[in-house]
C-alpha cells in the first residue's frame, strides 16, 4: 500500500538525481575538456534536459557538429544517464536508426555510481575524435565508416613504419653521395667539377704570369700586378 501517490515519488527521484547533477556542473574539471582538440558546450534545457555540443578539432571527423541530449532525471547516479541524439551528423559510433550514441562507459555492465559528469563527457569525447572500434552498431553505414577509419589508419602506419625504416636507414649510412639533380635544384656545387674548373683556372693564370717581375720598381711592380688581375677577372 502507498502511502503517497506514485507521481510524487517521481519527482522525488527526478529531484535528487538533478541535485546531483547540478554538483556534477560545478566540477572544474569540465572546463579542461574543452580544449585545442575537441570544443564542448553544456547547457541546461527547460525540461531539464542536459544540451551537450561537441565539434572536434582533431580526428576524422573534425569541424563536424554533434548535439547530445542527456536525461539524467531517473535514478541517477545508480542508473547511467540516457543519451540521444540532436543533430544528423554521422559518425560511426552513433545509430541513427534509434538515434543512440553507442558509448562504452554508460553500458549497463560498465557503469559505476561513482561516475559522474565529467567521466561521461570525457568518453563520449575520446569516442568522438577516435572512434571506440569495441561498440560499432550493426549498422551497414556505421560500419563502412569505421572499416574506411581502419583501413586509413592501417595506411598511414604503414607509410610511418616506411619512413621510419628509411630513415633508420639513412642514419646507418655515414657515406653517400649526393645526385647532380639535387645538387642542380639547391645550387649545391659539385666538388668534382668545381676541382677540375679549378685546375683549369690555376692553368690559366700560371700560364700567362710573366716570366719575370722587376722588383726594383716597386710601384710599377704594383701597377702591373693591378692591370694582370683586372685582367683575369674580366
Amino acid at each position: 500500500m502507498l502511502l503517497f501517490p506514485l507521481n510524487i515519488y517521481r519527482n522525488l527521484n527526478e529531484q535528487c538525481s538533478l541535485r546531483r547533477l547540478q554538483i556534477d556542473m560545478l566540477d572544474h574539471k569540465l572546463n579542461q575538456l574543452n580544449d585545442d582538440t575537441c570544443e564542448i558546450t553544456i547547457k541546461m534545457d527547460k525540461d531539464n534536459i542536459l544540451q551537450i555540443q561537441m565539434r572536434p578539432k582533431i580526428g576524422p571527423y573534425k569541424l563536424k557538429n554533434y548535439l547530445f541530449l542527456l536525461d539524467f532525471r531517473k535514478n541517477y547516479p545508480i542508473s547511467p544517464p540516457i543519451i540521444t541524439i540532436g543533430s544528423e551528423t554521422l559518425h560511426p559510433n552513433i545509430d541513427r536508426k534509434n538515434q543512440k550514441f553507442y558509448l562504452r562507459l554508460i553500458e549497463q555492465q560498465n557503469w559505476k555510481p561513482i561516475y559522474g559528469l565529467f567521466e561521461i563527457v570525457e568518453e563520449m569525447k575520446k569516442t568522438l575524435i577516435h572512434v571506440d572500434f569495441t561498440i560499432i552498431p550493426n549498422e551497414t553505414i556505421c560500419l563502412k565508416m569505421a572499416q574506411q577509419i581502419l583501413n586509413q589508419n592501417q595506411l598511414d602506419n604503414e607509410c610511418e613504419n616506411q619512413i621510419n625504416s628509411e630513415y633508420d636507414s639513412d642514419q646507418e649510412t655515414f657515406d653517400f653521395e649526393i645526385s647532380r639533380a639535387f645538387k642542380m635544384n639547391f645550387e649545391i656545387v659539385d666538388s668534382s667539377q668545381y676541382n677540375i674548373q679549378l685546375q683549369s683556372d690555376s692553368q690559366h693564370i700560371y700560364q700567362n704570369l710573366p716570366a719575370i717581375i722587376n722588383l726594383q720598381n716597386t710601384s710599377k711592380h704594383k701597377q702591373n700586378d693591378n692591370m694582370f688581375f683586372i685582367k683575369i677577372k674580366s
